[in-house]
């Protein structure tokens, strides 16, 4: 009897350790019990209130307003591929395995619930680092690109060394002369010539006076000459 009440208290203890290992946490239980109420309003609001032979609800995660995002799946899908533009992020999915919200007992896709103004761009952004598809429009700024810095180059000027006939044709070369330096030029040639013309007259005055000394002197000699006699 002993025995057999040994075997059966442990017996008890590891059913109820297993038990415990294997029970489901809170979480689990709260986002089991999420999923059953979304499916709930997913079946009234897109089935009539009837059960549909397939319809699975995942959870992928909440935001700072107390919404639900989660993925629905009808089972037999067709792999075509969907582009929505919403704000200034782009979502990519697969049609009729999109991710919607629930919120107030309600369900609406990420678009709708963005024109509708349920959402803003703050939320897109939290969606955004769920990895489901949605990804911003925007410029990356985490890492912005170092603006490059380009220096200009200048081409230093050239020296160039003047050859031996450049600067014998610099040295002699002629200076312009005026019209001014012209004129004065001319008046001086004319007055040196008109002084030689004037001192050739003189001289020629001065000879004819000489020759007219001489012959007078030679008369007057000549009259002495013969009162003498």
């Amino acid at each position: 009897m002993r025995k057999l009440l040994t075997a059966l208290i442990a017996f008890v203890m590891c059913f109820s350790v297993v038990t415990t290992a294997f029970a489901a946490t809170p979480d689990e239980t709260l986002e089991s019990d999420v999923a059953s109420e979304i499916r709930q309003v997913m079946i009234n609001t897109y089935y009539g209130g009837k059960e549909p032979e397939y319809l699975s609800i995942e959870i992928v995660g909440s935001t700072s307003d107390s919404g639900v995002y989660f993925k629905h799946s009808v089972g037999g899908g067709i792999d075509v591929m969907v582009e929505e533009t919403i704000g200034d992020y782009t979502y990519n999915y697969t049609h009729g395995d999109d991710v919607m919200l629930y919120k107030n007992d309600k369900v609406y896709s990420i678009k709708e619930a963005y024109e509708s103004g349920i959402i803003n761009n703050g939320i897109l952004e939290e969606l955004a680092k769920m990895n489901f598809g949605l990804v911003s429009n925007r410029p990356d700024t985490t890492n912005p690109t170092e603006p490059t810095t380009s220096v200009a180059t200048v081409d230093e000027p050239s020296t160039t060394v003047p050859s031996a006939t450049f600067a014998t044709s610099a040295t002699s070369a002629t200076k312009p002369v005026s019209t001014k330096d012209t004129a004065t030029k001319d008046t001086l040639n004319n007055s040196q010539n008109n002084n030689g013309a004037v001192k050739t007259g003189q001289d020629s005055v001065a000879v004819i006076l000489i020759i007219a000394m001489l012959a007078g002197c030679g008369v007057i000699l000549a009259k002495r000459r013969n009162c003498f006699k």
